[in-house]
């Protein structure tokens, strides 16, 4: 798989997503998240928890930790002119995230199968990882839906 030459046609994607809840910036309550490519191609982002997205005290809520991951997934694919979205996601949750680190992202493509992508994440905090997932994505064809920009 050859990563896409063109940041042009990255940023043409990206721009798809602008109302995205994890990635979009015109999204009112999202969580704002911005990718890069880092050395292997992988997508990688950090974000900044705050209690909003509290679950127990002092952590961040499963489920916008199962959000994270997607979302780096989702710009792995982006980094390979991919738009897919998620047929099934497996999060494995090793330790809890805080609030007082910030969260580092990443999002690969490992394999490619017809249309289907299988992927891998994970955060990592203060160096150790918290959270681990393995998904497949279905690749779409034809034109992407209408953005929903009512919110």
């Amino acid at each position: 798989m050859d990563l896409m030459s063109a940041t042009t046609s990255r940023a043409s994607l990206q721009e798809q997503h602008q109302f995205c809840f994890a990635c979009g910036p015109s999204h009112p309550e999202g969580l704002r998240l911005q990718f890069d490519l880092g050395p292997a191609g992988e997508a990688i982002a950090v974000w900044h928890p705050s209690s909003l997205y509290q679950s127990y005290a002092g952590c961040v809520h499963g489920g916008v930790l199962a959000t994270l991951l997607d979302s780096a997934m989702v710009h792995g694919l982006f980094a390979h002119g991919v738009v897919g979205v998620t047929a099934e996601l497996t999060v494995r949750y090793v330790r809890p995230v805080r609030f007082r680190a910030p969260v580092h992202l990443a999002g690969w493509v490992t394999t490619k199968r017809h249309r289907l992508y299988l992927c891998q994440a994970e955060i990592r905090q203060a160096n150790q990882v918290a959270a681990q997932a393995e998904a497949k994505f279905m690749a779409m064809s034809g034109p992407l839906p209408e953005t929903n920009r009512s919110h």
